[in-house]
């Protein structure tokens, strides 16, 4: 397995631990796509291809990070409107006291 792989196994797994644990770390999970990104930018413009096998598990494991990078957007969305129905009831609620 090439360096650059061994790089973006090493990105994956600080993901992976960083969406299961159960609070995000915006700042975090911002610092560690944006190194993914570059990584993956390196791998593109490698002079030979990456093996497919490691590559067919890379792919799995970016499928993987996105299923749970949007199940925590999803979560988030609905936490805040929550908080915002809540918000404009109680507003409602002090224009009756």
């Amino acid at each position: 397995m090439s360096m650059m792989l061994m790089q973006l196994e090493t990105i994956d797994g600080c993901l992976l631990a960083a969406l299961t644990e159960g609070n995000v770390d915006p700042d975090e999970m911002a610092r560690l796509l944006n190194e993914r990104k570059q990584c993956l930018a390196e791998i593109t413009i490698l002079p030979d291809p990456p093996e497919k096998e490691a590559w067919s598990v890379a792919i799995s494991r970016t499928e993987h990070i996105y299923s749970l990078i949007k199940r925590h957007r999803d979560s988030a969305a609905a936490d805040a409107s929550r908080y915002l129905k809540g918000r404009k009831s109680v507003q409602i609620y002090k224009k009756f006291e």
